[in-house]
């Protein structure tokens, strides 16, 4: 994999982390994470972000369902750390004001 490429994953991978950062309250009913693009989505906006082409070339040699796929596995983790973390709180907020 070539450095573009794994920095535009990275890229991804962060903006889906990003409501993980921080130490406060978690508001929300469910994690603020943008959603995944599919395979020609990802080859498009690769193209575009990292080379500033619009038009990506037909065939690259990179393999953009497995991209996506390992995309929607981080996404699916991150959903999963959120949601543990959401439950921690509640339940500890549960006790500090006496519901449990």
């Amino acid at each position: 994999m070539n450095k573009e490429l794994e920095h535009f994953i990275d890229g991804k991978k962060a903006k889906l982390a990003e409501c993980l950062r921080g130490c406060g309250r978690l508001d929300e009913d469910i994690p603020d994470m943008p959603g995944i693009s599919d395979a020609d989505d990802l080859k498009t906006q690769y193209y575009w972000f990292e080379f500033g082409n619009n038009t990506p070339p037909e065939k690259d040699d990179i393999d953009w369902k497995a991209i996506e796929k390992e995309l929607k596995a981080f996404s699916d983790e991150v959903w999963a750390e959120w949601m543990e973390r959401k439950k921690e709180q509640d339940r500890r907020e549960a006790w500090q004001s006496g519901r449990i």
